[in-house]
């Protein structure tokens, strides 16, 4: 499918043969319509867009040829949806380590600031207690 080839050399079919996709949609997320092209450059290449793409209003401007279906391309796509959905499990499991890292980031980060905390508090008791050594070797003296 090459996406990057639209012009506007390609004109719709009437909508009679027009077909719903919602297995791919468009870039709006509602199910692309494919199309049969009309022009003496590309006559009968299937081409597949937004629904909206013909209405007024907003349209996202979705547009891709269909590579016609052979044996190859079924097998590629079976490939294709498997290695999609490996990648997609391998994401899952990279956000799942994330998540599970930034807690333990949180965590250490927790223990540091009270042992920060602690530290602060001794740091002031001594100084307190040397005040009062001081106060008291002056005093005495």
């Amino acid at each position: 499918m090459d996406a990057s080839s639209s012009s506007s050399s390609s004109s719709i079919s009437s909508k009679q043969n027009a077909e719903f996709q919602p297995e791919n949609p468009c870039y709006c997320g509602l199910p692309s319509r494919v199309r049969t092209s009309r022009t003496k450059d590309n006559p009968g290449k299937k081409f597949r867009l937004c629904p909206n793409s013909m209405n007024e209003g907003p349209k996202c401007k979705f547009w891709e040829w269909l590579e016609p279906k052979t044996p190859e391309n079924e097998v590629n796509s079976g490939k294709d949806k498997k290695e999609l959905c490996n990648l997609t499990l391998k994401v899952s499991i990279l956000e799942n380590e994330i998540s599970i890292c930034k807690m333990k980031m949180e965590q250490e980060n927790l223990v540091v600031r009270q042992e920060f905390e602690k530290l602060k508090w001794k740091l002031f008791t001594h100084k307190v207690v040397m005040i009062v050594l001081f106060l008291l070797f002056v005093f005495k003296n």
